[in-house]
């Protein structure tokens, strides 16, 4: 098993040295030649079909510059989907699948190959939403399936690290993070049922999924070049858990809170 899991870093950590090298080339283009306008017309497409005609627009700790990028990247995607006639129930579903398979993979202990299959897995979470606006065919059915599979996804893929750290301390970080991650989306469903707005807070679903997913590709690769965070392998994976679990904690106080003021 240890032999297998050398060589895969030995296939990917460059693929993803390269993948991020391409993105800090292209962040540096975006500054030059001012492509963060809004107006830029490379993004018209790809904010039409998010909830707010103007894009991204929420404050959280991704960029919404960068969600309206990594929209406009999937694009041709979503275009084949919907040409194939594709129902976005079957992306719901299919982000479910993916999300076993990254639980799996972690609780193995493959760090750097579970973090690429759970960035993966959310781009299906994006593409449901966009393609059952883009084609009309939303439903309160496809609403509800999809932020039921939502925590369903997340137990499974903390659930899954859990299970690698066990028995060790650290079991009690990852707990804490799934806690209030869901505590994070719970609150915003219940707010909403009754009419009031609690859509406020730093640590949101994607930027959960990005933070953990990039944490963990980060950590793979200084692990693999024998580079240790805290004197310890996976130190940056359990740093990124860690802020995760703080940060879902300050936004699930601030959803209450923000939700008793309105």
């Amino acid at each position: 098993m240890s032999d297998f899991k050398i060589s895969l870093f030995e296939n990917l950590h460059l693929i993803y040295l390269f993948v991020s090298f391409a993105f800090l080339v292209y962040w540096i283009i975006s500054k030059l030649f001012k492509l963060t306008d809004k107006s830029n017309l490379i993004f018209k497409n790809a904010k039409s079909a998010t909830k707010n005609p103007k894009g991204y627009v929420d404050k959280t700790m991704i960029s919404n510059f960068y969600k309206d990028w990594w929209c406009y990247l999937i694009e041709p995607i979503e275009n084949n989907i919907i040409k194939n006639n594709i129902s976005p129930n079957v992306l719901t579903i299919s982000s479910l699948f993916f999300s076993l398979i990254t639980a799996a993979i972690y609780g193995l202990g493959f760090v750097f190959v579970g973090s690429i299959f759970l960035l993966s897995a959310s781009t299906f979470d994006i593409l449901d939403g966009r393609i059952a606006r883009k084609t009309n065919s939303q439903s309160s059915v496809g609403s509800f399936l999809d932020s039921t599979l939502d925590r369903i996804c997340e137990i499974f893929i903390m659930f899954g690290i859990f299970y690698y750290y066990f028995p060790s301390k650290f079991c009690l970080v990852v707990f804490i993070a799934l806690v209030f991650s869901l505590t994070v989306s719970y609150i915003k469903a219940a707010a909403d049922n009754l009419s009031l707005n609690s859509n406020v807070g730093l640590m949101q679903r994607a930027d959960r999924v990005v933070y953990l997913g990039v944490g963990g590709l980060i950590s793979s690769i200084l692990d693999y070049f024998s580079i240790l965070i805290l004197n310890e392998t996976e130190g940056v994976f359990k740093l990124t858990i860690l802020f995760i679990a703080f940060f879902s904690l300050t936004t699930t106080i601030q959803r209450i809170l923000h939700a008793i003021k309105k």
